[in-house]
């Protein structure tokens, strides 16, 4: 028996409005799906903060580091305690070239917040540093994690309370230098902290 193949007729077809509007609707899923998993997934970059939400920026952001030569440890940062000070220990950060360079880094902490932010440094490179608060005090330690050491250790160069710290430091051992500030007043207190020298990295660790 021979089949007949149905031929749709002309008002069956879809319209050129329909069309535009089918592929302007696909375009729009695949512009979300890359802002929300694409990126924070492949790249750790993520505008909407929805990556982070579900785990896929800290995938990303270790995608990163190692497609540029450094061993980042993945998970929650470990604590541990120094005084009324409780700081959160930097990942450690193989490889990588140290150069001369500059760094700003700014934030605010609320009341009974605490914050760091630290350098990346070979033994022996040096920085020239100054940070201050505008005149509010707040509590300080400036300290180091050796590269590759285990949680919880590393080694305390200063602390105290200050609202300004400047000076030249050099790093005693491969690893992450910086400071952690801890705001026990009740009012929020921005700091801002300057470094120029030799390091890989200066940026805020993000507990």
């Amino acid at each position: 028996m021979e089949q007949k193949v149905h031929a749709p007729a002309i008002g069956e077809l879809a319209t050129k409005t329909q069309l535009n509007r089918a592929t302007l609707l696909a375009a729009s899923v695949a512009a979300v799906v890359l802002v929300t998993a694409v990126l924070p997934a492949e790249y750790g970059i993520d505008p909407t903060g929805i990556g982070r939400a579900i785990g896929l920026t800290e995938m990303g952001e270790a995608k990163r580091q190692a497609a540029s030569g450094k061993d980042q440890a993945a998970g929650p940062l470990a604590s541990a305690e120094s005084g009324d000070l409780t700081l959160d220990q930097a990942p450690a950060t193989a490889g990588g070239a140290t150069t001369d360079q500059a760094g700003e880094v700014t934030l605010t902490l609320e009341p009974d917040q605490g914050s760091e932010v630290k350098a990346t440094m070979k033994a022996g490179d040096e920085i020239t540093y100054d940070w201050a608060t505008g005149g509010a005090t707040i509590n300080f330690e400036l300290h180091g994690e050796e590269l590759g050491a285990a949680a919880g250790e590393y080694t305390s160069y200063e602390k105290g309370t200050s609202a300004a710290k400047s000076g030249t430091f050099r790093a005693p051992f491969d690893g992450t230098h910086g400071w952690y500030w801890r705001n026990r007043s009740s009012a929020p207190i921005t700091v801002t902290v300057n470094a120029k020298g030799t390091f890989q990295k200066f940026a805020r660790v993000e507990s």
